[in-house]
């Protein structure tokens, strides 16, 4: 939500005064900004802005050049914004073909806006005295999660765009682009660079690093196939993911390539470090212009005493929405490695200014439905588990885990690859279990020397990620992973202490940005990690979670907002070694709550204490509803509602972080594995 378009002064030059400050001079040199913003200003005064930045030596003048981005999305008032824009004659930056596009987008004709939600404009480096060249178009058009038809309907308005966009009679893309879409892999964007000859640019998602060289042949790239995999391979074990753009001249393959490289957490981080170590063994990053890049992250209000706030927002601040306050985001979003022809690489970074609007500032962002799907509820549950171990199986990562949690330290794959494979073994299915399989032996080779696993490969290690993990290994029952199986469960037996057990051990070294944080929060004994952890150690975890129980019959959290999911799991575990008195005082904790007034994941969790007490009909009816909440992709909607206390807090929840499960693997997860218990008892 935003002002009016017409009321000046919230645009892309705004953005750029804002980041300017964030930039040092070798990432940005002065004598280069004021094109910049020159060229700036001419663009749709959506507020949003991104610099594509060159990170190596190499030729001053063009080491030194910096190009124009700019994301248009269906959400919010982009769309009026744009066209008022156009009504109003900017646009000349454009051209005719890409401003008729533009013009048809913004009215949504056909749907365009359905199709293509997000739009992503490029303009060359500005000189100084010259408007933006005529920029680049990127569609995004990712087909994994659509039904066929929809798919189809899609490549063919892709298709015909395209044409229109180029001026070409014969503008269909090839179909040998799209027959090499399988499995995970799909288009992610497609491109026309009218600057460039009218070149066409696709970029492939889902690619595993044992896969690029078939792709690659598949299409007929006459590039160094081997030259590229290196690089792949290390830039997706690092990565959350990598893309891989292939260019097209006059329907010719060109042997050069793009390799783009996301991490959905802050820069700097530990996983993000591992991506400029590669670029710098390889000389293809500054040192220089790697601490910079690390010294742009800020959020900045409008109320930041020592952060300039452009004059000309000033007017669309004070006549913003109510119960908003104003805010400019800087970030890296990504990086990119390109390969010419001849070999030679060069890396980019892409620093982004995006001012938005928060609506109730202090309090957890609201869940919304993503961008593209809508609540397709199934009619069984057979159906509605066979729909979701598809999206969980297309939602794999290249480096064949699952990620989720992003708000915090890398995000956490260990673990919610541990909990997705323990919920597709569940399922009995052979894809499903295949699925769990492949992803448990890439975690049997991030085991730590010791036994454990952390969060992530770059977190300390901790007894519940071990747990789940360990957990998902017994459900498969790969025969090669019983020693790692014999190795984990000594990590955990390494927590016990007299009358608790540690989630993090005082051996286990945490760190933290700021020196002498107290940890003892952290390293406590939490109820909600014991309950996960009961069945593994159930001599010496089962006493402790009876003592445990609060008086309402739940379990209380530490790592959680709610005892939904703790209360699951202590329900379960005491139900497995028999004591009835024990689970009929969570089941009536259970029959207190009101599902439907719940996330899906805290509504699964409800259904699985009910389970574990034998309530099969009271489950029946919470899992009804799931039926009814569930997406057209086969996922839930976010819900796992994961906190981050702050390391010295105990217990309370005085001080915490929300970090919600934004791929929606974790509440996915969640829900099979209440349609699983559910399956098993009849």
């Amino acid at each position: 939500m935003r002002p009016d378009p017409a009321i000046p002064g919230l645009s892309p030059a705004g953005c750029f005064d804002v980041l300017s400050h964030r930039l040092a001079d070798v990432l940005v040199a002065p004598a280069r900004r004021r094109a910049i913003r020159d060229a700036a200003r001419q663009l749709p005064p959506v507020p949003r802005l991104a610099l594509e930045i060159r990170l190596g030596g190499g030729v001053a003048a063009v080491d030194g050049a910096v190009d124009l981005h700019q994301m248009i999305t269906r959400r919010e008032d982009d769309p009026l914004i744009l066209r008022h824009h156009l009504d109003q004659g900017g646009g000349a930056w454009a051209g005719a073909g890409l401003t008729g596009f533009l013009r048809d987008w913004a009215a949504d004709e056909d749907g365009l806006q359905d199709r293509f939600d997000q739009l992503y404009l490029e303009w060359d480096a500005p000189t100084d005295g010259a408007g933006p060249h005529l920029p680049a178009l990127f569609l995004a058009s990712d087909l994994r999660f659509e039904a066929a038809d929809s798919r189809a309907a899609r490549r063919d308005t892709l298709r015909r765009v395209v044409a229109g966009l180029r001026n070409a009679q014969d503008g269909r893309l090839s179909d040998a682009l799209f027959a090499v879409v399988d499995g995970p892999v799909s288009i992610g964007h497609v491109g026309v660079m009218s600057g460039r000859s009218n070149a066409i640019r696709v970029n492939y998602r889902g690619i595993g690093p044992a896969d690029l060289p078939g792709l690659l042949g598949r299409l007929g790239w006459p590039g160094n196939v081997a030259a590229v995999s290196g690089h792949f391979a290390a830039l997706v074990e690092a990565a959350d993911r990598v893309t891989v753009g292939v260019d097209l001249v006059d329907g010719a393959l060109q042997p050069s390539i793009g390799l783009e490289i996301f991490c959905d957490h802050p820069l700097p981080s530990a996983r993000w470090d591992r991506i400029l170590d590669h670029l710098c063994r390889h000389d293809l990053c500054a040192a220089e212009k790697r601490v910079a890049l690390g010294e742009v992250e800020a959020t900045i209000a409008v109320d930041d005493a020592d952060r300039p706030w452009p004059a000309a927002w000033i007017l669309p601040t004070i006549r913003g929405p109510r119960d908003a306050w104003p805010m400019v985001r800087c970030h890296v979003s990504h990086l990119k490695l390109a390969i010419a022809a001849d070999g030679v690489a060069q890396a980019k970074a892409y620093i982004a200014a995006e001012h938005h609007w928060q609506i109730g500032h202090g309090r957890p962002a609201e869940v919304t439905l993503p961008a593209g799907l809508a609540f397709h509820p199934r009619p069984s549950i057979p159906e509605a588990v066979a729909d979701a171990v598809g999206f969980l199986l297309r939602a794999r990562q290249q480096n064949g885990l699952w990620g989720d949690f992003n708000r915090i330290n890398g995000g956490c794959n260990n673990w919610v690859t541990g909990v997705a494979a323990l919920a597709l073994a569940a399922t009995g299915g052979e894809d499903a279990r295949a699925g769990a399989a492949a992803a448990l032996q890439v975690l049997c080779g991030r085991v730590r020397p010791g036994g454990g696993w952390g969060h992530n490969e770059i977190a300390p290690v901790d007894t519940d990620t071990t747990a789940s993990i360990i957990k998902a290994l017994m459900a498969v029952a790969a025969p090669e992973s019983l020693p790692v199986v014999a190795a984990a469960r000594d990590f955990l037996r390494g927590h016990l202490t007299d009358g608790g057990f540690q989630t993090y051990g005082a051996g286990t070294a945490i760190r933290f940005a700021e020196d002498g944080v107290v940890d003892t929060g952290w390293r406590a004994s939490h109820a909600c990690v014991m309950a996960n952890c009961a069945l593994l150690l159930p001599d010496r975890l089962i006493p402790l979670l009876q003592r445990n129980q609060a008086a309402d019959g739940s379990w209380r959290p530490y790592w959680w907002r709610s005892p939904a999911y703790p209360t699951a799991l202590a329900a379960e575990a005491l139900a497995a070694h028999g004591d009835r008195a024990v689970v009929d005082r969570a089941v009536a904790w259970a029959r207190r709550q009101d599902p439907a007034a719940q996330s899906p994941f805290r509504a699964a969790a409800i259904a699985r204490v009910l389970i574990a007490g034998g309530d099969r009909a009271g489950a029946g009816d919470v899992l009804a509803g799931l039926l009814s909440r569930q997406l057209s992709d086969g996922s839930w909607m976010t819900g796992a509602d994961m906190i981050w206390p702050r390391p010295d807090q105990m217990d309370g929840h005085m001080d915490f972080l929300d970090v919600p499960d934004d791929r929606r693997i974790f509440t996915t997860a969640g829900v099979l594995l209440a349609f699983a218990a559910a399956t098993a008892c009849t």
